[in-house]
């Protein structure tokens, strides 16, 4: 704070005890009125400011004149979590009855309507996709995975569930749910693998190769995968065996259906949801036991990623082509979450815990591909090795060698959200010294492969000198010269002064030919912000109570993820908690 700010906030601080804020209160309730009104889906802030002056005299003839200043600031709450009005009764086509409603058809959803069925109840499952609504790669198995068993492997699971509460969630979470997904994961997980392989699909361990560094050395940590040809897709597969066995137990699917309302009377017992068709229709679904929220997260409502999302990730959705699931299946909106606030459901403090990813710039196609290891690299790309980044501005940001998740923090925070590696002729002997973390290159090979699909596609250029490169890419040149200049001298003295890099990876850039591949941060979903569950995954109103008949699993589940998700420490625990607690809310709902 510069001098003259601290002098002027003393100054406002010397508020005389005779000055006293007087205003109308008929005033400001037409300014809130207004902006209510006005606004759409953001909040509105209103400020109003009343100045009083007062003159004392202490003693003749000297005179104090204080001058006091006193600013309101009302805000408006968002008319998108304004509830709306229920739907009345003549406009409903058609009422169906079940035991139980799931809204969802998820990793979750088609869990919960199996072990609901399991417990010989009636269920229905609602989902505005035109099929069950399944991605993603892995399905992390718990302490007592058999595949683990199998392959000799062991996994410490306690050291990685502290790391996961206390590291990446800064013990923002409820750890009784931590504890819970961890007692009961290894035997639902393990049942859905012996499930994908009896049907062909294989399920099978994961080892990927772990950092160098002593205080990350177990990361990525096992997990399980279901492909043959990728280690970053193939959970999708599942979705029509988990549909079957949920049909096998009886339930009923009507697909191309949005939930838009709870049903509940007052403070009382949730009874159902109102849905709406393909057609228009409303049909009423009532629920004799219970409601299972499994709707999933909201990364494709823009509205509510500025509202609940930390900033720099709600600024990624002004961005094109940096929220990745609208581009797949764009029907994570949020309803759930919202159902919920509607009546009266808490929800996890703002902001929420994202899943962000780093992809290549360039053609979308190849970035996709990328992406799920479907394309060159097969998932693994020399953006994520620990070269030299710098941003568009051509300057250094960061230590490179950090795991994953906190070189994306970073990312996040430079100008659009985007960086370039930079390598020289001498990176293929490099990427071999560069040791294992997620989705770094080891194999000079897949390398090259990667980097010929980055300069094809667009998201790289080549150069002979560093002043070409600086153009190419379009950042200042003499800076981006001064940046590598400062960064081989770093490399010579073996010591990065800077950011802390580690020296085995300080490598001079400073054999032609020159390469650059732009990096950019993007949001694949967002993994927190769900309602408030106990550990019976009942939800839980603004005091802690559960509501009665509501339910919630998957990410419309919160309580669960801090500050942000780690792909490493506990890789694929967002599907295996999906699972779990689909299961167990499926049992609590008939149960309890």
């Amino acid at each position: 704070m510069s001098s003259e700010s601290r002098e002027n906030s003393e100054k406002s601080s010397r508020v005389s005890r005779r000055v006293f804020l007087s205003s109308s209160a008929a005033g400001v309730a037409g300014i809130i009125v207004g902006g209510i009104i006005g606004s759409q889906a953001f909040p509105r802030e209103v400020r109003t400011t009343e100045t009083k002056i007062e003159t004392t005299t202490l003693t003749k003839p000297t005179t104090v004149t204080q001058t006091s200043t006193v600013t309101t600031t009302i805000i408006a709450e968002p008319a998108i979590l304004t509830p709306p009005p229920p739907i009345p009764d003549e406009k409903i086509a058609e009422t169906v009855n079940a035991d139980v409603v799931v809204v969802g058809a998820g990793l979750a959803g088609l869990m919960a309507a199996y072990s609901a069925g399991e417990e010989g109840a009636e269920v229905v499952v609602i989902e505005k996709h035109k099929g069950p609504n399944v991605r993603g790669a892995h399905i992390n198995p718990g302490p007592a995975g058999k595949l683990f068993k199998e392959a000799g492997i062991t996994v410490d699971y306690e050291k990685a569930v502290r790391e996961q509460i206390d590291i990446i969630s800064g013990n923002k979470v409820n750890e009784a749910l931590v504890r819970l997904w961890l007692a009961n994961a290894s035997k639902i997980v393990d049942f859905i693998a012996d499930l994908a392989r009896a049907n062909g699909i294989p399920a099978q361990v994961l080892k990927p190769k772990t950092y160098l560094e002593e205080a990350w050395k177990d990361w990525p940590r096992p997990t399980y995968k279901f492909s043959n040809e990728t280690d970053f897709d193939g959970v999708a597969q599942l979705a029509p065996l988990l549909e079957k066995i949920a049909k096998d137990k009886g339930a009923k699917f009507y697909y191309n259906t949005r939930a838009l309302q709870l049903i509940r009377e007052k403070n009382g017992r949730v009874t159902g949801v109102i849905a709406q068709d393909a057609e228009g229709r409303y049909i009423k679904y009532n629920a004799r036991k219970a409601v299972i929220l499994c709707t999933g997260d909201y990364s494709s409502n823009k509205d509510l990623l500025k509202i609940w999302a930390p900033p720099e990730v709600a600024r990624l959705a002004d961005l094109p082509n940096r929220i990745i699931y609208p581009m797949i299946t764009p029907t994570n909106t949020g309803d759930g979450q919202l159902m919920g606030v509607w009546i009266g459901a808490a929800l996890d403090e703002q902001p929420h815990c994202p899943l962000c990813y780093i992809m290549p710039g360039g053609d979308v196609g190849f970035a996709i591909s990328a992406l799920a290891g479907l394309g060159p690299g097969k998932g693994y790309m020399l953006i994520c090795n620990p070269f030299l980044f710098v941003n568009m501005f051509g300057e250094r940001f960061t230590n490179e060698a950090l795991p994953w998740m906190w070189v994306i923090n970073r990312v996040l925070q430079q100008p659009k959200a985007m960086y370039w590696a930079i390598l020289d002729s001498t990176w293929e002997e490099q990427v071999t010294k560069h040791g294992g973390g997620y989705r770094r290159i080891t194999n000079p090979e897949l390398g090259r492969e990667f980097l010929d699909g980055a300069l094809k596609s667009g998201a790289a250029v080549t150069a002979n000198t560093l002043g070409e490169l600086a153009e190419k890419m379009g950042v200042p040149v003499e800076t981006f010269k001064k940046t590598v200049e400062r960064y081989n001298e770093l490399c010579r003295k073996g010591v990065d002064e800077e950011f802390g890099k580690p020296s085995r990876y300080l490598v001079p850039v400073e054999k032609p030919p020159y390469y650059a591949i732009q990096g950019i941060a993007v949001l694949l979903n967002m993994v927190g912000g769900g309602l408030k569950v106990n550990t019976k995954l009942q939800v839980l109103d603004k005091t802690g109570k559960p509501i009665p008949g509501l339910y919630a699993a998957g990410n419309a589940a919160g309580d669960f993820y801090g500050q942000y998700y780690s792909l490493v420490v506990i890789p694929g625990l967002s599907h295996s908690r999906a699972v779990t607690f689909g299961y167990l809310a499926g049992k609590n709902a008939v149960k309890t």
